[in-house]
């Protein structure tokens, strides 16, 4: 079908969307890098909303963010709070969250934990928002160098009990609601 809606995805856009459509009173953040999603979700929230923000920083063995430039870069933003947490253990925090996005060099066994651990995390109607999930993200140059777990299978396994949708092609972003 032809229609002018059919152009290039920009994800910025998105993350501001979701944040004005759903009106977030809690982010948590995994993975910040440059700070490009946690400045779409905050210029875009209230500024009650708290928004936290975690990353192992140059802990982790690649592109990986600078905590000193990102905590100069929203030192005027009121409402974030930068620090360091792993993955893997934040889900023990006792909070919940309205939007949790995880952007960690992810992959199918990060889809997994991020399933079953931090799904649990979001308040109602919540959403979890995943970096990857198409066909062409689970086939970048690092996946097959690595021989990284596929991300698609862990969303084929899922499809059936949770609410799912992948858009975009690369870097691709997955939508799981419960």
């Amino acid at each position: 079908m032809n229609s002018s809606y059919k152009n290039n995805l920009n994800y910025g856009d998105l993350f501001e969307s979701i944040t004005f459509i759903n009106k977030p009173r809690s982010i948590l953040e995994i993975g910040i890098l440059d700070g490009f999603s946690l400045k779409c979700f905050s210029d875009n929230s209230d500024k009650n909303t708290q928004i936290d923000a975690y990353d192992i920083f140059d802990e982790f063995n690649g592109n990986h963010a600078n905590k000193e430039l990102l905590i100069k870069k929203f030192k005027e933003y009121k409402n974030i709070n930068i620090q360091y947490g792993d993955f893997y253990e934040l889900y023990k925090l006792d909070h919940k969250y309205d939007i949790i996005h995880i952007d960690i060099a992810n992959n199918g066994d990060v889809y997994e934990f991020a399933i079953n651990n931090y799904l649990s995390k979001l308040n109602k109607n919540g959403i979890l928002i995943l970096e990857g999930g198409s066909e062409k993200r689970d086939n970048i140059e690092w996946m097959i160098r690595y021989n990284k777990p596929k991300i698609k299978p862990v969303l084929r396994k899922y499809k059936d009990k949770y609410n799912i949708k992948t858009i975009g092609e690369l870097p691709s972003l997955s939508f799981i609601r419960i």
